[in-house]
């Protein structure tokens, strides 16, 4: 049996006159379990919060159950975010990143594609299961530079995969037992990040036990601490902590 405990979440822009290209799912009953996700549209585009509101849609009325064709699912959604440019012209290139997890009794199943990142928790910290699909990510994948010479280097948020009519799919699909991340109260904690919420992260990722084992702490905090810096892009979370039983 899978109950959700509690969750964390957020989905801002970064300026009120820029408006929010950024779209959520918050924890939702699927099946026998859970779903919930973050879609980022890529905002250099015309149609970027459409499509990732086709994303999260596309999911929240299609994924029923936890036997996913991954495949399937983006291919579908693909498709849909390359209907929008028959009726706007100018939504041709829109575009948006993806990142969702489901959750039955056994295992977590995760559909990734983008920059948009998926964190469970392990003790006091965060283990990124994700990879992105950036510039910068292949030329560390391909032995080419160390992730400290790519910090001075251009391309750390440029895209090599997203959904769009005008690129190919590139996704990453992860399925993993359940038995890897619950901890031994039985409790699974999941984090997914837009790259406006984890960059803020990234550069300093640690909180107290405390909050780092509490979504709904863990989201304000995070809140707090990106609005404190000032956001570099649009910023979204949706945090959860199930119990697995």
């Amino acid at each position: 049996m899978i109950t959700l405990l509690n969750c964390g979440l957020f989905s801002l822009g970064k300026s009120t006159t820029r408006g929010n290209q950024d779209s959520i799912m918050p924890p939702k009953i699927s099946g026998g379990g859970y779903i919930m996700a973050v879609a980022d549209g890529v905002g250099a585009y015309d149609g970027a919060y459409e499509a990732s509101q086709i994303a999260i849609k596309y999911l929240s009325d299609n994924v029923t159950d936890s036997d996913l064709n991954i495949d399937g699912i983006l291919s579908a959604i693909k498709k849909d975010i390359s209907k929008l440019s028959d009726s706007h012209v100018d939504f041709h290139r829109a575009a948006t990143t993806l990142t969702f997890c489901c959750i039955d009794q056994d295992r977590l199943h995760i559909g990734h594609v983008g920059d948009t990142r998926i964190y469970v928790r392990k003790g006091k910290k965060l283990e990124l299961l994700s990879t992105d699909h950036t510039q910068h990510q292949e030329l560390f994948n391909e032995g080419l530079f160390t992730k400290k010479e790519l910090k001075n280097m251009k391309g750390k948020n440029t895209l090599t995969s997203a959904l769009s009519k005008v690129i190919d799919l590139k996704y990453q699909e992860i399925h993993r037992p359940l038995s890897e991340f619950v901890d031994d109260e039985g409790v699974l904690d999941i984090y997914i990040m837009s790259d406006g919420a984890h960059h803020f992260w990234e550069k300093r990722p640690r909180f107290s036990e405390n909050t780092l084992s509490n979504p709904v702490r863990f989201a304000s905090s995070l809140q707090k601490r990106i609005e404190k810096a000032t956001p570099i892009d649009d910023y979204s979370l949706v945090a959860a902590s199930f119990k697995i039983s």
